[in-house]
């Protein structure tokens, strides 16, 4: 499968610069995308950047649509290359994480579109499916955008058909930090809160978030807890150091999710993406939940 997205990706690149089909000359030819969120957004309208966030730092955490090598990177989203953005003239920036402080930079080079997904309002997912369809009409592609989001509702769709017989429908996710004493819960004002709903699962987690979805917690605020999955997103040596100090706790080995062995673990996947970011936690959760693998 990544061989075909290659192949298809790389025939792009060599028409970077050019009108893709389905453009016009009123719409911008010429994008670039800095962080994880708008690159993944714009490549599931089935348009490749000009300039991208570094492909190795995109794939790294399993984000998609696949992104190829070779894109011109950006550079970090948390200081972006203005010289390298201004050398390949692009005409419109698209971001989802990047902070007010450099947009207002990046607007010297370009319009920035900031797709505003995470915000007070709370529901992430269906600000994901209205940002998405306003960049899609940005650049001149909004049947894109509908086709996108049809297929991804009928992806959690039959999704949840595969899910029906789960009994235990409320589910909670952490991030463990490597002193095994910590954790941030991904709950309410999250992507993944919204498929979990979509899917007939709730949040189990019954504290407040910030507008991005997370927050911070010590463990043992889940002896509080006795009717949730916890999925441990598996963030490689700090995870393990984690699992170290936990399989040695008296506390952990005490509390309800663990008893009930409860704990799952689900591979890391970008957390503040864009709407790509539905499907990919909707194919972890199906997985983790059919094919358990224990912390």
């Amino acid at each position: 499968m990544q061989r075909r997205q290659l192949l298809k990706y790389t025939a792009l690149l060599l028409l970077t610069g050019l009108p893709q089909r389905g453009f016009s000359a009123r719409y911008p030819q010429r994008i670039a995308t800095p962080d994880r969120g708008g690159t993944q957004t714009l490549l599931a309208l089935g348009v490749l950047p000009t300039v991208s966030v570094g492909s190795d730092f995109y794939n790294e955490m399993g984000t998609t649509p696949f992104l190829p090598a070779g894109i011109p990177d950006a550079g970090d989203p948390s200081e972006p290359n203005l010289e390298l953005l201004k050398h390949y003239q692009v005409e419109l920036i698209v971001t989802v994480t990047i902070s007010p402080i450099i947009q207002r930079q990046l607007q010297r080079v370009a319009p920035v579109i900031a797709l505003d997904i995470y915000r007070d309002s709370g529901d992430a997912f269906a600000q994901a499916c209205d940002e998405t369809r306003r960049l899609a009409a940005r650049i001149g592609r909004p049947d894109a955008a509908e086709r996108y989001i049809q297929d991804l509702n009928n992806h959690i769709a039959a999704a949840a058909n595969n899910l029906r017989a789960v009994r235990q429908r409320k589910v909670m996710v952490a991030g463990l930090s490597s002193d095994g004493r910590h954790m941030t819960v991904y709950g309410r004002k999250s992507i993944m809160s919204g498929v979990l709903a979509q899917m007939g699962f709730e949040d189990g987690w019954q504290g407040s978030t910030n507008n991005f979805g997370f927050t911070n917690a010590g463990i043992e605020s889940l002896a509080s807890y006795d009717d949730i999955t916890l999925l441990v997103m598996d963030y490689g040596e700090d995870t393990r150091a984690a699992r170290r100090v936990l399989h040695a706790s008296p506390l952990w080995r005490l509390l309800p999710v663990v008893k009930q062995r409860r704990v799952l673990m689900i591979p890391r996947f970008e957390i503040f993406g864009g709407l790509p970011l539905a499907a990919e936690f909707t194919d972890k959760l199906q997985d983790a939940l059919l094919r358990p693998v224990y912390l």
